[in-house]
């Protein structure tokens, strides 16, 4: 015998915990001999039992009652194809109307007995209004439909009789008497054992569970959950979802965030054609909000939402669908109390749909400055030299035309400037490329420190920078240029444990616009200031040439 998991969660002393484990083995085991009497020592624990449920230890012995009976039934052969476990799992989508993605499913299931006996099909409808009266409330329909499908449904029809079985233990339970049923229970669930095996008899004492109250909210309903689940969850099965959708719909009290996104995210990917819309659309939802609040899940969250999106417009489906059926089905009396308790279901998927669109439109809001950021970040690294932080060609090319025509039109004149480092190429050679590299990054620095922030500094290929200079004439820009010249001519570069000393040799061009009509390609003006620093270079280096027009052949 597996021993109790639960055990130390309950009150219970050691002796009892022996003997209600072994009697529930003893009950839901093989043997048929005595089991109206093993039963009858179970209930009488309810004996007992005021308005709100079962007193004293009653929970906590029922907890490890069907603790026991479940590791018995989970331990046996499984069979997931037998024909009421496969039936139970339409229970979750019932009423299953004509346009349902499982209406095909549910004939093939239906088949036999919809084969055997013409009026069952009729029978299945009055089922599916008797559940959906369950589901919404409506027990005096309940009560009146109970009593006249008893008289016509026995266990030669099995599925019906197990759904119609399921209807009166909820119906009980909504009438605060489940302690009553205990006994009906039990007897049923040894005979779908009998007959169907232990999925069906596992999903059944599930079921009874989920819909006692006195149970469902006492911590110990959700430790036997988080146990079973660990037990069942590999099997993406019907019994697996019915567990993980019943410890994720338990508020954050109860299951944290991180552990109820993990059930999430389970059922999602494992059991997602088992789910009904209803609960895919609180699945998706939780998920996008959850995943919001992480960094790096923007792009998850959003495909979340969207999903959560689809299944929210297919439960408003669902719900106009499941009007139709009532009104088809009912007289305008009943069709108006049922559409009143209806009104609830549409009203809660109104309240999904504003908090949905709030919570997408609060995630986008908190995403904003990162997404802005990041575009701002792409842009600057697409615009930018990776090794001197200057801007690179491709910031010239989309970039400087467009402020160069500003110039135009504003007749400001502009000084095109190509700088060089003198005999660059022997620094490489003789200190290596990481030399070279220090040099070219101090180098921008100075380049930064010196010119104005209107200023724009280029790297243009190798040693070269390009710089353009707005608003500046030929004094003015002179000025800087010397003082940058005789700034680099005396500043030491380091690298390592080597002090470099460089010079520069500057070409410069300044194009004031005056009478020009139009505005010249801009690698017009570029050319001429590079053929003044090659003037510059040829004239000895370390020194500022200016190029003046028929002084230097183009």
């Amino acid at each position: 015998m597996m021993p109790s998991r639960i055990a130390k969660h309950t009150i219970l002393k050691t002796h009892r915990i022996e003997t209600v484990r072994a009697l529930a083995f003893e009950i839901i085991g093989e043997t048929k001999q005595n089991r109206q009497a093993l039963i009858q020592r179970i209930v009488v624990f309810f004996e007992e039992a005021d308005d709100n449920g079962p007193a004293g230890d009653t929970v906590d012995t029922i907890a490890v009652f069907f603790e026991a009976a479940l590791d018995y039934l989970i331990s046996k052969k499984q069979n997931p194809d037998a024909p009421l476990y496969r039936f139970f799992s339409l229970i979750n989508h019932l009423p299953v109307l004509k346009s349902s993605p499982i209406y095909e499913e549910t004939l093939q299931i239906l088949a036999p007995l919809f084969l055997n006996d013409a009026s069952s099909v009729k029978t299945f409808d009055r089922l599916q209004l008797l559940y959906l009266h369950t589901e919404i409330g409506f027990w005096e329909a309940v009560k009146r439909e109970l009593a006249l499908l008893e008289e016509i449904i026995g266990q030669d029809q099995l599925s019906f009789y197990a759904l119609l079985k399921l209807c009166r233990f909820r119906s009980l339970d909504a009438q605060e008497s489940q302690a009553s049923s205990l006994r009906d229970f039990l007897e049923f669930c040894l005979e779908i054992k009998d007959l169907s095996g232990p999925e069906a008899t596992i999903f059944l004492m599930l079921y009874w569970l989920s819909n006692c109250r006195w149970f469902k909210e006492h911590d110990l309903y959700r430790i036997l959950l988080m146990d079973l689940y660990q037990s069942i969850r590999q099997a993406n099965c019907l019994n697996c979802a019915f567990v993980g959708l019943e410890l994720f719909s338990m508020d954050d009290k109860q299951i944290s965030p991180p552990l109820k996104i993990s059930y999430c995210q389970d059922l999602i990917r494992d059991q997602h054609k088992i789910l009904n819309p209803m609960q895919l659309n609180s699945l998706y939802f939780y998920a996008g909000n959850y995943l919001s609040g992480l960094k790096e899940q923007f792009r998850e969250s959003i495909n979340s939402y969207k999903s959560s999106n689809y299944y929210l417009h297919k439960c408003w489906e669902r719900l106009i669908g499941i009007s139709a059926y009532l009104r088809s089905h009912h007289r305008p009396s009943d069709y108006k109390h049922a559409m009143l308790l209806l009104e609830q279901k549409f009203l809660d998927l109104s309240n999904q749909t504003s908090l949905r669109t709030s919570s997408y439109v609060e995630n986008l809001q908190s995403n904003f400055e990162k997404i802005d950021q990041l575009y701002r970040e792409v842009g600057e690294l697409s615009l930018t030299d990776s090794l001197t932080g200057q801007r690179n060609r491709r910031y010239m090319d989309y970039n400087l035309p467009q402020l160069i025509a500003l110039a135009s039109r504003q007749n400001v004149p502009v000084s095109f400037i190509m700088i060089d480092v003198d005999n660059f190429k022997l620094i490489n050679d003789h200190y290596g490329h990481a030399a070279g590299d220090t040099v070219l990054t101090d180098l921008a620095a100075v380049l930064s420190a010196e010119f104005r922030q209107s200023d724009v500094i280029i790297r243009y290929g190798g040693d070269e920078f390009l710089t353009v200079l707005f608003d500046s004439g030929l004094v003015q820009s002179i000025e800087i240029l010397e003082k940058l010249r005789q700034k680099i001519e005396q500043k030491p570069f380091h690298h390592n444990d080597i002090t470099l000393k460089i010079t520069i040799s500057i070409g410069l061009y300044i194009e004031s616009f005056a009478g020009k009509a139009a505005v010249e390609p801009m690698d017009d003006y570029i050319k001429r200031a590079d053929i003044a620093l090659y003037q510059a270079k040829e004239a000895g280096r370390n020194r500022i040439m200016i190029y003046h027009a028929g002084e230097f052949p183009a």
